[in-house]
Protein backbone atom coordinates (compact mmCIF):
# COMPACT_ATOMS: atom_id res chain seq x y z
CA UNK A 1 0.00 0.00 0.00
CA UNK A 2 1.42 3.85 -1.06
CA UNK A 3 1.44 5.78 2.07
CA UNK A 4 3.46 8.98 0.80
CA UNK A 5 0.72 10.80 1.55
CA UNK A 6 0.20 11.79 4.84
CA UNK A 7 -3.59 12.42 5.26
CA UNK A 8 -6.91 11.04 3.62
CA UNK A 9 -10.26 12.59 4.40
CA UNK A 10 -13.31 10.59 4.13
CA UNK A 11 -16.89 12.14 3.58
CA UNK A 12 -19.44 9.54 3.49
CA UNK A 13 -22.70 11.16 1.49
CA UNK A 14 -25.88 10.20 0.82
CA UNK A 15 -28.34 13.47 -0.95
CA UNK A 16 -25.99 16.19 0.64
CA UNK A 17 -26.92 18.52 -2.05
CA UNK A 18 -27.59 21.26 0.38
CA UNK A 19 -24.05 21.38 1.91
CA UNK A 20 -21.35 19.35 0.59
CA UNK A 21 -19.73 22.41 -1.49
CA UNK A 22 -19.33 24.34 1.62
CA UNK A 23 -18.18 21.72 3.22
CA UNK A 24 -15.70 21.31 0.25
CA UNK A 25 -14.70 24.56 0.33
CA UNK A 26 -14.26 24.92 4.30
CA UNK A 27 -11.57 21.81 4.50
CA UNK A 28 -10.33 22.38 1.23
CA UNK A 29 -9.39 26.30 2.28
CA UNK A 30 -8.25 24.74 5.79
CA UNK A 31 -5.51 22.89 4.20
CA UNK A 32 -4.64 25.47 1.52
CA UNK A 33 -3.94 27.79 4.25
CA UNK A 34 -1.86 25.21 6.22
CA UNK A 35 -0.04 24.50 3.28
CA UNK A 36 -0.74 20.33 3.70
CA UNK A 37 -0.89 17.82 1.60
CA UNK A 38 -4.04 16.32 1.57
CA UNK A 39 -6.60 13.96 -0.32
CA UNK A 40 -10.15 14.22 0.29
CA UNK A 41 -12.54 11.33 -1.04
CA UNK A 42 -16.16 11.67 -1.41
CA UNK A 43 -17.75 8.25 -1.00
CA UNK A 44 -21.57 8.65 -2.52
CA UNK A 45 -24.33 6.43 -1.21
CA UNK A 46 -26.07 6.10 -4.76
CA UNK A 47 -27.59 9.90 -3.65
CA UNK A 48 -31.03 10.53 -5.60
CA UNK A 49 -30.56 14.06 -5.13
CA UNK A 50 -27.65 16.21 -7.68
CA UNK A 51 -25.42 15.70 -4.74
CA UNK A 52 -22.69 13.80 -7.30
CA UNK A 53 -23.21 16.03 -9.96
CA UNK A 54 -22.20 19.28 -7.48
CA UNK A 55 -19.19 17.64 -6.44
CA UNK A 56 -18.18 16.58 -10.41
CA UNK A 57 -18.73 20.42 -11.02
CA UNK A 58 -16.77 21.79 -8.09
CA UNK A 59 -13.77 19.63 -8.65
CA UNK A 60 -13.71 20.80 -12.38
CA UNK A 61 -14.04 24.16 -11.41
CA UNK A 62 -11.52 24.39 -8.25
CA UNK A 63 -8.79 25.71 -8.44
CA UNK A 64 -7.06 24.72 -5.65
CA UNK A 65 -3.31 24.63 -5.12
CA UNK A 66 -1.73 20.84 -5.50
CA UNK A 67 -1.57 19.82 -2.43
CA UNK A 68 -4.94 19.33 -1.87
CA UNK A 69 -6.84 16.65 -4.29
CA UNK A 70 -10.17 15.96 -4.40
CA UNK A 71 -11.95 12.50 -5.87
CA UNK A 72 -15.65 11.34 -5.97
CA UNK A 73 -16.65 7.78 -6.01
CA UNK A 74 -20.16 6.31 -6.08
CA UNK A 75 -21.70 3.06 -5.94
CA UNK A 76 -25.60 2.09 -5.38
CA UNK A 77 -27.72 2.93 -2.04
CA UNK A 78 -26.28 0.30 0.58
CA UNK A 79 -26.08 2.79 3.84
CA UNK A 80 -23.50 5.21 5.67
CA UNK A 81 -20.93 1.65 6.75
CA UNK A 82 -20.58 0.65 3.07
CA UNK A 83 -19.80 4.10 2.04
CA UNK A 84 -17.24 4.88 4.48
CA UNK A 85 -15.83 1.29 4.05
CA UNK A 86 -15.50 2.10 0.72
CA UNK A 87 -13.63 5.19 1.20
CA UNK A 88 -10.89 4.11 3.75
CA UNK A 89 -9.97 1.38 1.56
CA UNK A 90 -9.83 3.62 -1.65
CA UNK A 91 -7.61 6.22 0.62
CA UNK A 92 -3.62 6.25 0.06
CA UNK A 93 -2.73 8.63 2.90
CA UNK A 94 -1.01 7.39 6.43
CA UNK A 95 -3.76 8.70 8.24
CA UNK A 96 -7.14 8.46 7.45
CA UNK A 97 -9.80 10.68 8.95
CA UNK A 98 -14.08 9.65 9.02
CA UNK A 99 -15.63 12.84 8.29
CA UNK A 100 -19.23 13.76 7.97
CA UNK A 101 -20.67 15.93 5.60
CA UNK A 102 -22.52 18.19 7.99
CA UNK A 103 -19.66 19.89 9.41
CA UNK A 104 -20.37 19.05 13.16
CA UNK A 105 -17.01 18.90 14.00
CA UNK A 106 -14.45 21.81 13.30
CA UNK A 107 -12.01 21.11 10.60
CA UNK A 108 -9.32 22.50 13.64
CA UNK A 109 -9.94 19.34 15.43
CA UNK A 110 -7.93 17.49 12.63
CA UNK A 111 -4.19 18.51 14.09
CA UNK A 112 -5.11 17.37 17.52
CA UNK A 113 -6.43 14.06 15.59
CA UNK A 114 -3.10 13.88 13.74
CA UNK A 115 -0.74 14.75 16.44
CA UNK A 116 -2.54 12.55 19.03
CA UNK A 117 -2.00 9.48 16.18
CA UNK A 118 1.71 10.75 16.15
CA UNK A 119 1.82 9.47 19.87
CA UNK A 120 1.28 6.08 18.37
CA UNK A 121 -2.36 5.50 18.76
CA UNK A 122 -3.88 3.37 16.23
CA UNK A 123 -7.37 4.76 16.52
CA UNK A 124 -8.48 8.34 17.77
CA UNK A 125 -12.14 8.88 18.08
CA UNK A 126 -14.34 12.05 18.88
CA UNK A 127 -16.11 11.85 21.69
CA UNK A 128 -19.22 13.98 22.50
CA UNK A 129 -19.42 12.89 25.94
CA UNK A 130 -16.02 12.22 28.05
CA UNK A 131 -14.63 15.22 29.79
CA UNK A 132 -14.29 18.19 28.00
CA UNK A 133 -16.85 17.46 25.40
CA UNK A 134 -19.72 19.72 24.20
CA UNK A 135 -22.42 19.58 22.55
CA UNK A 136 -24.78 22.73 21.03
CA UNK A 137 -28.34 22.80 19.53
CA UNK A 138 -28.61 18.79 19.90
CA UNK A 139 -32.69 17.41 19.98
CA UNK A 140 -33.42 15.88 23.70
CA UNK A 141 -34.78 12.76 21.41
CA UNK A 142 -31.43 12.25 19.30
CA UNK A 143 -29.26 12.30 22.96
CA UNK A 144 -31.35 10.24 24.92
CA UNK A 145 -31.92 7.46 21.86
CA UNK A 146 -28.18 8.01 21.66
CA UNK A 147 -27.19 7.11 25.43
CA UNK A 148 -29.55 4.51 25.63
CA UNK A 149 -27.80 2.17 22.30
CA UNK A 150 -24.12 3.51 24.04
CA UNK A 151 -25.52 2.31 27.18
CA UNK A 152 -26.44 -1.46 25.27
CA UNK A 153 -22.77 -1.29 23.82
CA UNK A 154 -20.91 -0.89 26.99
CA UNK A 155 -22.56 -3.79 28.10
CA UNK A 156 -22.59 -6.60 25.31
CA UNK A 157 -19.52 -5.24 22.87
CA UNK A 158 -17.19 -2.62 24.05
CA UNK A 159 -16.82 -0.93 27.53
CA UNK A 160 -14.33 1.67 27.04
CA UNK A 161 -16.19 4.13 24.97
CA UNK A 162 -18.72 6.86 25.78
CA UNK A 163 -19.35 7.69 22.72
CA UNK A 164 -19.39 5.49 19.63
CA UNK A 165 -21.89 6.72 17.07
CA UNK A 166 -19.73 10.27 16.17
CA UNK A 167 -19.11 10.54 12.90
CA UNK A 168 -15.34 11.69 13.43
CA UNK A 169 -12.39 8.79 13.80
CA UNK A 170 -8.91 8.97 12.22
CA UNK A 171 -6.90 5.46 11.23
CA UNK A 172 -4.16 4.49 10.75
CA UNK A 173 -3.37 3.06 7.39
CA UNK A 174 -2.49 0.00 8.61
CA UNK A 175 -5.53 -0.35 11.23
CA UNK A 176 -7.97 1.10 8.65
CA UNK A 177 -6.99 -2.24 5.97
CA UNK A 178 -7.08 -4.36 8.69
CA UNK A 179 -10.31 -2.90 10.11
CA UNK A 180 -12.35 -1.94 7.09
CA UNK A 181 -11.68 -5.16 4.99
CA UNK A 182 -13.29 -7.16 7.65
CA UNK A 183 -16.32 -4.98 7.72
CA UNK A 184 -19.53 -6.78 7.29
CA UNK A 185 -22.27 -3.95 8.85
CA UNK A 186 -23.67 -1.08 6.25
CA UNK A 187 -25.55 0.77 7.71
CA UNK A 188 -25.56 3.07 10.95
CA UNK A 189 -24.39 0.47 12.97
CA UNK A 190 -20.83 0.33 11.34
CA UNK A 191 -18.80 2.20 14.00
CA UNK A 192 -19.78 -0.53 16.84
CA UNK A 193 -18.50 -3.52 14.45
CA UNK A 194 -15.30 -1.47 13.84
CA UNK A 195 -14.33 -0.45 17.35
CA UNK A 196 -14.91 -4.20 18.36
CA UNK A 197 -12.80 -5.27 15.68
CA UNK A 198 -10.18 -2.59 17.01
CA UNK A 199 -10.39 -4.46 20.55
CA UNK A 200 -10.40 -7.67 19.41
CA UNK A 201 -7.27 -6.75 17.41
CA UNK A 202 -5.84 -4.92 20.99
CA UNK A 203 -5.51 -2.08 18.58
CA UNK A 204 -4.70 1.11 20.70
CA UNK A 205 -7.47 3.78 20.73
CA UNK A 206 -7.74 6.98 22.06
CA UNK A 207 -11.08 8.73 22.32
CA UNK A 208 -10.90 12.69 21.75
CA UNK A 209 -13.78 15.24 23.44
CA UNK A 210 -14.82 17.76 21.16
CA UNK A 211 -17.00 20.23 20.70
CA UNK A 212 -19.88 18.94 18.65
CA UNK A 213 -23.20 21.58 16.84
CA UNK A 214 -25.96 19.97 16.00
CA UNK A 215 -27.08 20.38 12.22
CA UNK A 216 -30.04 20.69 11.10
CA UNK A 217 -31.18 18.58 7.59
CA UNK A 218 -29.54 15.36 9.98
CA UNK A 219 -30.10 12.27 8.14
CA UNK A 220 -30.47 10.38 11.46
CA UNK A 221 -34.30 9.22 12.45
CA UNK A 222 -33.45 8.46 16.38
CA UNK A 223 -36.05 5.93 16.85
CA UNK A 224 -35.70 3.80 13.40
CA UNK A 225 -32.18 4.37 13.19
CA UNK A 226 -32.18 2.68 16.56
CA UNK A 227 -33.40 0.08 16.30
CA UNK A 228 -31.39 -0.48 12.91
CA UNK A 229 -28.18 -0.11 14.62
CA UNK A 230 -29.50 -2.61 17.22
CA UNK A 231 -30.42 -5.29 14.72
CA UNK A 232 -27.28 -5.03 12.75
CA UNK A 233 -25.08 -4.94 16.04
CA UNK A 234 -26.76 -7.72 17.92
CA UNK A 235 -25.02 -9.63 14.69
CA UNK A 236 -21.39 -9.02 15.40
CA UNK A 237 -20.79 -10.88 18.41
CA UNK A 238 -22.43 -13.81 16.27
CA UNK A 239 -20.45 -13.72 13.72
CA UNK A 240 -16.98 -13.72 15.95
CA UNK A 241 -18.14 -16.55 17.93
CA UNK A 242 -18.85 -18.30 14.87
CA UNK A 243 -15.37 -16.96 13.56
CA UNK A 244 -16.92 -15.30 10.03
CA UNK A 245 -14.12 -12.21 11.11
CA UNK A 246 -11.09 -14.83 10.58
CA UNK A 247 -8.97 -12.28 13.52
CA UNK A 248 -5.74 -13.71 14.02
Amino acid sequence: MKNTLQLSIVIPTYNESSRIINTLDVLANYFVDKNSDCEIIVSDDGSTDNTRDQVSMWIKQSNRSNNVDVYLISSAHKGKGAAVKRGMLKATGHYRIMFDADLAMLPSYIDEFIDNMEKGYDVVIASREILGARRFDEPYMRHLMGRIFNYYVRIFFVNSYQDTQCGYKCFTADSAEKLFSKQIINGWGFDVEILFLANKYSLSVLELPINWYHKDQSKIKPLKASFEMLKDTFWVKIRYIFGCYSIN
